[in-house]
């Protein structure tokens, strides 16, 4: 996330950088309007999201989380049941479109409807260049070998889900495949003998939410190693509160955003930041020495991701030996203007000004796949 100049990338056959140039930008810097400015910024990796949903935008609109997301009598699950597998597949293909023109080059879905669910995402997404995982859900214990082989990893809805009987199971199947295991977590409520149950399990990789956390949550999700995923402006949609960014940011915890449902919000990643960005200045009344940088903001949707997912040997950010996975800002936009802006200021201007109007190209594996 160092801002460079006069970036040079050279890109093998297989999509990967061979070698990249760069020289070291001036403290001040020139935006006029007659030069031919582009920032090159990693894809960003969306961590959270559920694709399926995408055909039903605001059919929940004003409605409370239970009555939406619940299965099997929540509205998405009802919609789901009825909409015709042509319906549920375009709506995964325009959502995909929607990801790469925002410059997500990467996403992470929960997969509702088990096997189904799974082959209709990869039958959906054959033709696209935009990098996903698949984490799957099994509806009985008989389908936990075969949701395995075919997904990337085990998207629990709660962590409720797992018992006696299917623990040491996933335990074995997850150490055979090397595969993630996350879930849902104290997104409304906070059940104090399942959140102890989930710590003491250790079959978590990543949780996402955590938006009821209390810090001595948070200290043990840290000291375990398990991934945290925030969605704010899903929670907010939800009237659920705020996720508990101040006590995240004191004990420097690593965290990567995502969009959640489709059918409730924009996949906007540059909207997830700066929405978290005012709910941190909201709430960070008493000390101001704590900060949230834009820099950081930057991290959560591409490096922090990466890592998050074991991926970051590949993307999240553009360095040698990696995906020249990447989009391209215009920087004579008229909204990035500026009379004059130093160099220590850039990510400011990139996070708080970026629109969706200013990604003009973006490129995975070092092919152009999209282009406003």
């Amino acid at each position: 996330m160092e801002l460079k100049e006069n970036i040079n990338m050279e890109v093998d056959d297989n999509g990967i950088i061979s070698k990249i140039s760069y020289k070291e930008p001036k403290k001040e810097l020139d935006f006029s309007q007659n030069k031919n400015n582009y920032i090159a910024i990693p894809g960003f990796i969306n961590s959270h999201t559920h694709i399926g949903d995408n055909f039903a935008k605001e059919m929940g609109y004003n409605r409370e989380l239970k009555q939406i997301v619940s299965a099997p009598i929540g509205l998405k699950h009802r919609l789901l049941e009825r909409a015709s597998k042509e319906t549920k597949t375009l709506g995964i293909q325009y959502a995909a479109n929607e990801m790469l023109s925002n410059g997500i080059t990467f996403f992470m879905d929960f997969r509702e409807r088990s096997i189904d669910g799974i082959n209709l995402l990869k039958e959906a997404l054959i033709e696209s260049p935009i990098n996903y995982q698949i984490f799957g859900r099994f509806e009985s214990e008989e389908e936990i070998r075969d949701v395995f082989q075919l997904a990337n990893g085990i998207g629990l809805s709660n962590y409720n889900r797992i018992n006696s009987s299917n623990l040491d199971r996933l335990k074995k199947l997850k150490e055979k495949n090397e595969k993630l295991i996350c879930t849902h977590c104290a997104e409304k409520e906070r059940e104090e003998k399942l959140i102890q149950k989930l710590f003491s399990d250790k079959l978590i990789d990543v949780i996402i939410h955590g938006t009821q956390f209390t810090v001595e949550d948070l200290l043990t999700l840290k000291l375990n190693n398990i991934g945290l995923v925030l969605c704010p402006i899903n929670n907010s949609y939800f009237g659920l509160g705020f996720p508990p960014i101040l006590e995240i940011i004191k004990l420097e915890i690593p965290i990567s955003l995502g969009t959640d449902n489709f059918m409730t919000n924009a996949p906007d990643l540059f909207g997830e930041m700066r929405y978290l960005f005012y709910i941190f200045k909201a709430l960070n009344k008493e000390n101001k020495e704590l900060t949230l940088s834009a820099k950081d903001l930057l991290k959560m949707v591409t490096i922090n991701a990466a890592k998050t997912f074991k991926l970051d040997d590949k993307v999240g950010s553009l360095e040698q030996g990696k995906f020249a996975d990447l989009f391209m800002v215009d920087l004579n936009d008229i909204n990035f203007y500026s009379a004059e802006i130093e160099s220590s200021l850039f990510h400011p201007l990139i996070v708080q000004r970026t629109k969706a109007e200013n990604i003009k190209k973006v490129y995975i594996k070092g092919n152009q796949v999209f282009k406003r």
